[in-house]
């Protein structure tokens, strides 16, 4: 059974653990893969204006724990 969505208040910070598997559980992250991954990692998520709050990078899979910040109305101007 799937886990129920949490809707959280965006007067505050959140902290999500996010993970994605290859299909098959194939191998498909070498070295050189991983490290390539975790520059697209940190690209994203200053991107997007979330903390990279650590990772753990394998051979068929990742974890990543993310802080997003609480929502900030942004200007026009900005």
């Amino acid at each position: 059974m799937a886990r129920q969505h949490r809707f959280l208040s965006h007067e505050e910070s959140a902290v999500y653990h996010c993970i994605s598997r290859t299909t098959g559980s194939e191998f498909l992250f070498g070295d050189s893969e991983k490290e390539v991954l975790q520059r697209h990692l940190h690209q994203v998520a200053d991107f997007c204006g979330v903390q990279v709050l650590t990772y753990a990078l394998m051979s068929n899979h990742f974890h990543v724990l993310v802080r997003v910040p609480k929502q900030e109305n942004i200007s026009d101007e900005e």
